[in-house]
């Protein structure tokens, strides 16, 4: 059990437990009045001024977490692991990180059926709307690839950026889906909740299978 504290600090398990508290609670109560009310003044103060180039960069910034570009980032983080640091433990995780999350994704849809706000969609897009597949595969998947990008760079300095330009374009994501009109907010922080949550789970995870994979070699 010390061992296993040493590998998995505290803080990553009470936050993993803590955001899915906080995800199931908005789910109970994302269609109240409080909540309804809070996505509309959102909605209403990001969608206020619209031109055309900050349009564009939202929807650049949206395709950028989109499906394809999903497949290529993990190809690219893949590639470079396997072949350059010799590393294949990040790939895998990686990989099934991305499968859980979107799955996951499709599946939290079908349970809530939440239909997407169709009052100002500047982009045309199917299916429901709880929680948003982009924020909760942003904050999931590419928070993980940024997470192994940081932690496999010496520099201190570096880790920090890393994980300021990870986090700025996960919250960029999220607000190009209010932005462009596709979500309501809360679908959004729903989105983070989830994802975040499963960030933390694959960041356990991983920790548990260095730990492991180092014992089995030290023996």
């Amino acid at each position: 059990m010390n061992v296993l504290k040493k590998v998995v600090k505290l803080w990553l398990l009470v936050g993993m437990i803590g955001l899915a508290a906080i995800f199931v609670l908005l789910a109970l109560g994302y269609s109240s009045r409080e909540v309804e009310k809070m996505d509309h003044l959102i909605i209403s103060a990001l969608t206020a001024y619209q031109p055309g180039e900050l349009t564009r960069l939202f929807i650049w910034i949206t395709n950028s977490a989109a499906k394809t570009n999903e497949w290529l980032s993990l190809l690219a983080f893949s590639v470079l692991f396997i072949i350059w640091r010799r590393q294949w433990l990040e790939p895998v995780v990686l990989t099934i990180c991305l499968f859980t999350t979107r799955h996951g994704n499709f599946f939290l849809k079908d349970v809530y059926e939440r239909e997407r706000p169709s009052f100002h969609q500047l982009v045309e897009i199917g299916g429901y709307s709880f929680p948003s597949g982009h924020a909760m595969i942003s904050a999931g998947f590419f928070g993980l690839l940024f997470y192994f990008l940081a932690i496999n760079v010496k520099r201190t300095w570096a880790r920090r950026l890393i994980a300021a330009l990870g986090s700025l374009y996960i919250l960029l994501v999220g607000l190009s889906r209010i932005y462009l009109g596709v979500h309501y907010p809360s679908d959004v922080v729903a989105g983070f909740l989830a994802g975040g949550s499963l960030l933390l789970l694959f960041i356990v995870l991983y920790q548990l299978a260095v730990f492991i994979l180092w014992h089995e070699r030290k023996n």
